[in-house]
């Protein structure tokens, strides 16, 4: 009795606020090709942000995000190492295995700076 009660009132909660919502965004749908065409104005009238403006802002994010990559994969590195000297053989293909993942992360860490730069000029060949 008291899981039917529930599920009447889920339902009956559900179908309420799709009703009430349905009316919010009807009101709302006459003014939203307005707004969009504003927001448009605004962007061109406004000059267009270019790589250099947003690097100084990024530069000290992106070396303390790399200045804690290259700990934890220095720590990785040797906890990996001590486990593989002291794996029995069929261990190590495991370790091998994790090993390969670890190095993927470490040129991703490293080439960072390298992988935003191409993007960005890719983005900015795209959409300029």
């Amino acid at each position: 009795m008291k899981r039917k009660l529930k599920r009447i009132t889920l339902i009956l909660l559900l179908t309420l606020t799709i009703a009430l919502s349905n009316n919010l965004l009807v009101a709302n749908a006459s003014t939203m090709l307005e707004d969009a065409d504003k927001w448009l104005q605004n962007g061109a009238q406004n000059p267009p942000i270019t790589p250099g403006d947003v690097w100084p802002e990024l530069q000290p994010i992106a070396q303390i995000l790399i200045t804690i990559g290259a700990i934890v994969v220095v720590g990785c590195f040797m906890w990996l190492g001590i486990k593989y000297m002291t794996a029995d053989p069929s261990g190590k293909a495991d370790i091998k295995q994790k090993l390969i993942g670890l190095v993927i992360a470490t040129v991703i860490i490293f080439g960072g700076i390298g992988i935003f730069t191409i993007i960005v000029n890719l983005f900015n060949g795209i959409f300029a």
